[in-house]
């Protein structure tokens, strides 16, 4: 059995918590609500239920340590054997962060209305698997990632930390061209013009990437969480440069790396986090290739 004492579950406020803290008081927060046609009843109903799921599954554990995300970063992670997500997939997204090599568990905190494609357990089936297994027989899957390391023309070099979702390239001016120079393993550079290029894990593959390929194509665009590679793509190309473009769609495998030099007052920014955001000035190398450390996900 997992020695519960040894489980570290890190929780996201709800957007109604998160909304009356940023605004100072329940009335603000349902005045600004109701500028924005927002439905406030639907959403204080999804914080009652995250509460009751918490509640619920807390009472279960009882032994598990539960924090807050604002708390992960200034936990010893040594003193736990299992890490788990209960929130949505962007909350779990950044938790990944702090997995390493430990086994890593999604919960989503309201299946009712959340559809959670990261997410593998709801509360009940969490605390039943949790219940009946140790931490030396969970089954787990090896989701790939994305690690780069950025050499700037100063000769300064950065590592971006490994992304489980998605790397965005783009201009630092969100309006303007993104542009840079593109190439698989230092060879065959081409230049490229569009709004950004955005790569992708499988895990990453169901979103933003997704819905940047053309309508024909997005069924196809999602690939397996798992997958031994990674992909890219140009964003909101000209059809002319879609044809063109040799590297408008790139697949990297393991052992390649993906190459891209800045022409513009850039950005990179890891898994949508602007605490994760560098710069990428003109003249700066990128170099992007399949992580070495896989996410060990807890699958049912």
């Amino acid at each position: 059995m997992l020695d519960l004492k040894r489980i570290l579950i890190v929780v996201k406020r709800t957007k109604w918590e998160r909304d009356v803290i940023r605004y100072g008081s329940e009335r603000t927060t349902k005045k600004i609500y109701a500028r924005q046609r927002h439905d406030g009843a639907r959403i204080i109903s999804s914080h009652d239920r995250q509460w009751q799921n918490l509640h619920t599954f807390r009472d279960q554990l009882k032994d598990a340590r539960f924090i807050y995300r604002a708390e992960l970063p200034f936990v010893d992670q040594r003193e736990f054997d299992l890490l788990v997500s209960f929130g949505g997939d962007n909350h779990f997204v950044y938790v990944s962060h702090y997995a390493g090599q430990k086994p890593l568990m999604g919960i989503n905190s309201d299946p009712e209305t959340s559809r959670g494609a990261l997410l593998l357990f709801d509360p009940d089936s969490a605390a039943a698997y949790l219940g009946k297994h140790s931490v030396d027989n969970v089954t787990t899957e090896a989701w790939s990632r994305i690690s780069g390391q950025i050499l700037h023309a100063d000769g300064r070099r950065m590592q971006t930390g490994a992304a489980t979702s998605e790397i965005t390239v783009r201009s630092k001016f969100h309006d303007y061209v993104s542009r840079y120079q593109i190439g698989i393993d230092s060879k065959d550079w081409e230049e490229q013009k569009c709004s950004g290029l955005l790569l992708s894990t499988g895990a990453g593959s169901t979103g933003w990437y997704r819905n940047c390929h053309p309508f024909n194509m997005q069924t196809d665009a999602p690939f397996p969480k798992d997958s031994p590679f990674f992909r890219g793509i140009a964003r909101e190309m000209s059809q002319t440069n879609r044809d063109r473009y040799r590297h408008a769609m790139a697949h990297i495998v393991a052992g390649a790396e993906l190459n891209v030099i800045s022409e513009m007052d850039g950005e990179i920014t890891v898994d949508a986090d602007p605490e994760r955001t560098f710069d990428f000035a003109p003249g700066s190398h990128a170099a992007f290739k399949l992580d070495a450390s896989p996410l060990k996900i807890v699958v049912p």
